[in-house]
């Protein structure tokens, strides 16, 4: 885990400006959650923090360390799509944990994380569950 910082982020496309000067602090372990009208940035905002959209000024720390200009894959950010992507032959379990896997985290720490994510989301009994076996 990991804290994440952002400092007068604006992110603009042309004369369009999507992102205002964004201030943020996350701390790591924290659970945050986006909400707001579609259209508003929530989005464009993950995006940028992942790596997916270069922001247009500000700074972006993840740990510290400014990661502007570091590519997605090193940043060590993972996000939940809101067209669930998921691999229909793998349990939610593996779902939840894929991401973690690819970046090298221990099997204790995936499955602490893993466990603690579905308490929160009150998906534990549905861990053993493939996706198709899931309704809503």
């Amino acid at each position: 885990m990991a804290d994440v910082t952002l400092r007068q982020v604006k992110k603009s496309y042309g004369n369009l400006n999507i992102l205002h000067g964004i201030d943020l602090d996350i701390k790591s372990g924290e659970f945050i959650v986006f909400v707001g009208p579609s259209g508003c940035g929530k989005s464009t905002l993950l995006r940028s923090i992942a790596g997916l959209e270069e922001i247009t000024s500000g700074e972006l720390k993840i740990d510290g360390e400014v990661v502007n200009d570091v590519p997605p894959s090193k940043r060590g950010i993972a996000m939940v799509f809101q067209s669930y992507a998921l691999y229909p032959h793998m349990t939610v379990y593996d779902n939840m944990a894929f991401s973690m896997k690819i970046g090298k985290e221990s099997k204790a720490e995936i499955d602490k994380r893993v466990r603690q994510a579905a308490e929160i989301l009150q998906l534990t009994k549905y861990l053993d569950r493939l996706p198709k076996a899931m309704s809503g």
